[in-house]
């Protein structure tokens, strides 16, 4: 490894911190908040409330310190890295650069796949800013092939007192081209309440408003399950090769719908994360799905499966992905 000085360094810049003790941490953050108000760079720090309280005392207050929750599960994606896109376009014609600092929440299993390509995308999609953004783990809580995603997804990382050039990383596009399947869900091995051989779009818009409206799910989010379904379906009637199954599990706090056809599916490692860039709107259904729901995919020998999951509004432990103003995993 060799330093690249990153405080001096300007452009994107994707750090990795993994602590191993809340003291360890802390030190860390204060540091990161005292040098930026000392540089006059917008400082934004999304913390727990009780490292916040801490780095509030040590840091005397500034108008180049923002000091804001920190996420308590993890985001939907698509939509976090669209918040954190325009929160650095907002400041980019006014400062010299953004320093933003997260502490990131324990992410469940289940997320992870979807997670670490947000973690990989975030170094093509926000390689135009200048922003120097700072991810937070505490290494105790996770796995092996977590911190090992994870050293793939930042090129600098933070060892002792140095801000280095990862020899770890990896390219995102071949990191998440590598890993475009996410596993199925366990409800997936049970039997669903539905499943339909190629429905129509209102065939399944009615057959999810059906069921997720017995549910404790809020409106909102059995809104974009219906909105999400229906794309999927166009897509697979569209793009994909019947026969098209739609399936559906219904349980109080969460329905999950998935929509299986046998082609091949989108090659496009980051589908969903990233808008198309296309004049006729072509690819863009997918990734309004990926605002609206948690969406994961997989291809098998059988076809390709797109899985949608609306949930209960996360409140417990902090914010939900819906009331989060800025970026989350960076």
């Amino acid at each position: 490894m060799t330093t690249p000085a990153a405080p001096h360094r300007s452009g994107w810049i994707h750090e990795l911190f993994l602590h191993s003790t809340t003291v360890e941490m802390v030190k860390f953050v204060i540091r990161f908040a005292q040098d930026g108000v000392d540089a006059e760079e917008p400082t934004l720090l999304e913390l727990r409330p009780d490292t916040a309280a801490i780095v509030q005392e040590a840091v005397a207050p500034s108008p180049h310190l923002t000091v804001l929750p920190a996420m308590g599960q993890p985001a939907r994606p698509a939509s976090d890295l669209r918040a954190a896109d325009a929160l650095l376009t907002r400041y980019r014609p006014y400062v010299r650069r953004v320093r933003i600092l997260n502490q990131e929440p324990t992410v469940p299993k289940e997320h992870w796949h979807e997670w670490r390509r947000l973690e990989a995308v975030v170094n093509v999609a926000l390689a135009h800013h200048n922003a120097w953004a700072v991810c937070v783990y505490d290494q105790r809580v996770l796995a092996a092939e977590q911190v090992e995603d994870l050293c793939a997804t930042h090129p600098v990382i933070r060892q002792g007192d140095q801000d280095l050039r990862n020899d770890r990383y990896q390219d995102p596009v071949e990191f998440a081209s590598a890993r475009r399947d996410a596993p199925p869900d366990p409800v997936e091995q049970t039997a669903p309440a539905v499943e339909l051989t190629d429905p129509s779009p209102v065939t399944a818009r009615a057959a999810v408003i059906g069921f997720a409206r017995r549910t404790e799910l809020a409106s909102a989010e059995v809104e974009g399950l219906v909105l999400a379904t229906s794309e999927a379906v166009t897509n697979a009637i569209v793009h994909g090769q019947s026969p098209i199954v739609l399936r559906l599990w219904a349980q109080p706090d969460r329905v999950t719908v998935t929509v299986t056809d046998t082609g091949r599916g989108p090659t496009d490692p980051f589908v969903g994360l990233l808008a198309p860039d296309t004049a006729d709107g072509r690819g863009l259904g997918l990734w309004i799905c990926h605002q609206l729901v948690d969406v994961t995919h997989r291809r098998r020998p059988g076809g390709y499966t797109v899985r949608m999951t609306a949930t209960r509004p996360r409140t417990a432990g902090g914010r939900g992905a819906s009331d989060h103003p800025g970026p989350q995993a960076l």
